[in-house]
């Protein structure tokens, strides 16, 4: 499989998927105009992943901001990556916060309570 890799917008996130490394970042903000169409690439190329994936995957998100939109869709992905911890698979879920923004940490715990990969939730600094 190859490399997905989308460019970050003012409005979308960068998206970087390795399948091979088993290594997925999403960094930014998400709030594209058209959800779906946005976050069908990754969709489709998880929905591969999952059928030949590596035995260790690596999920990290650095999100400074989501929509609700955004947060369903990317909770539909993550979904997907369930089954392969029902499998025997090892699935990590990072999920980067700034220590000043609550709202992101309040959306790190409401993914980790959504899904049953387990979910770290790393705390960074902004700050110099």
């Amino acid at each position: 499989m190859e490399i997905l890799e989308i460019t970050a917008t003012d409005e979308s996130p960068e998206i970087r998927f390795d399948p091979s490394k088993g290594l997925l970042e999403i960094n930014g903000k998400s709030l594209p105009e058209h959800i779906k169409e946005f976050y069908q690439p990754l969709d489709d190329a998880v929905r591969k992943y999952v059928e030949h994936p590596q035995q260790i995957t690596n999920i990290m998100f650095k999100l400074m901001y989501l929509n609700s939109a955004s947060t369903k869709k990317i909770l539909e992905i993550v979904t997907l990556f369930e089954n392969l911890v029902k499998k025997g698979y090892v699935v990590n879920l990072y999920w980067y916060y700034d220590q000043n923004d609550e709202d992101m940490l309040e959306e790190g715990e409401g993914f980790a309570r959504l899904t049953e990969i387990p979910v770290q939730l790393v705390q960074f600094s902004n700050e110099e």
